[in-house]
């Protein structure tokens, strides 16, 4: 049996940059069930504190999806000349920014072979976040749910929590 010296997150790290491989990839990060980021492979240009404001943006709708007695196996979310190709998984999901023309029957297996490599590393991380060594101190913090950011957020101009 061969063991990875790697840290976790340089273990996802590793694997979000093979996506870079498939034409029309810009980056790519994921964030944990919670919806803080786990790792990145963005251009410098997204801050942390960014992606992590839309890990739990999308969290959230993978959660509206679920109430609604529906599972959201992906999401392509389109912005003028990019899409963002969203892989829940048990532990987090895995958000992948791309130019429009990208081929998806190729995106979509390289997300599901990513996802399959990264889905056993970013289990136990999205149970306990304090077993990793954060690179940020963002990196590895759940949004604060104290007074400074409501948890409550309107959907439709309904009250979802």
């Amino acid at each position: 049996m061969t063991t990875d010296a790697r840290t976790p997150r340089e273990q996802i790290r590793a694997s979000l940059i093979a996506l870079k491989d498939v034409y029309g990839v810009a980056g790519s990060f994921v964030f944990a069930r919670g919806g803080y980021l786990v790792a990145r492979e963005m251009p410098p240009m997204f801050d942390d504190l960014t992606l992590a404001e839309a890990g739990s943006r999308l969290i959230l709708l993978q959660e509206t999806f679920n109430a609604v007695g529906d599972r959201l196996d992906s999401a392509v979310l389109r912005f003028r000349d990019h899409k963002i190709f969203v892989k829940p998984m048990a532990g987090g999901a895995l958000c992948i920014i791309t130019l429009s023309g990208v081929n998806m029957p190729v995106l979509r297996m390289a997300a599901n072979l990513v996802g399959r490599r990264i889905a056993p590393v970013l289990d136990p991380i999205a149970e306990d976040p304090s077993s990793v060594e954060p690179t940020s101190p963002r990196l590895a913090t759940p949004a604060p749910t104290d007074g400074a950011h409501s948890t409550v957020r309107r959907l439709r101009d309904r009250t979802v929590e």
